[in-house]
């Protein structure tokens, strides 16, 4: 999508009531061969949009997606070398995952690029600390959200092996 480095995909579904123009992080060749399963997909866009220039108010995030999301954060926390390393510098308390789209790390970072916060305990990030900052959006005026690395690796090795079962074609 012009102005936006994350590739995302965009299909067209029939939700019962006609058809809508979805995004996902799953690409085409994936999910013809697989289908693709609810929690797949990312956001529905407001009929009417351009599609090769979404702005937020165009699409609405899917829940199931967003419940995935954070889902795969929450489990991965202590296996992400980057929060391992904030977590080690900060000692104790609460640091905020930021979405790596944001333009300025060390400065004021806007709410919808908080993806949430973090426990820290003796330079540790404890586990199952994670909690989902619910002003964080998927596409913001920076573009589609982004993960650290590992982060990123997990939520797509989730939507493969959740999708492969359980798509819809």
């Amino acid at each position: 999508m012009a102005g936006h480095d994350r590739e995302v995909y965009r299909y067209r579904l029939d939700f019962g009531g006609g058809e809508r123009e979805v995004v996902s992080l799953l690409e085409a060749d994936w999910v013809s061969r697989h289908g693709l399963h609810p929690e797949a997909v990312m956001a529905v866009v407001r009929e009417g949009a351009d599609p090769y220039d979404l702005e937020p108010v165009d699409v609405r995030e899917s829940g199931p997606f967003l419940r995935l999301l954070s889902r795969v954060i929450f489990e991965n926390v202590n296996r992400c070398a980057d929060i391992r390393r904030r977590a080690d510098l900060q000692s104790a308390g609460y640091f905020y995952l930021l979405d790596e789209r944001t333009q300025d790390p060390g400065g004021r970072v806007p709410p919808e690029d908080i993806i949430g916060s973090i426990e820290v305990r003796d330079g540790q990030p404890v586990a199952g600390s994670y909690q989902h900052n619910p002003r964080h959006r998927l596409l913001a005026a920076a573009g589609w959200f982004r993960l650290p690395s590992e982060l990123e690796t997990a939520i797509q090795h989730r939507l493969r092996s959740g999708a492969a079962d359980d798509g819809v074609r």
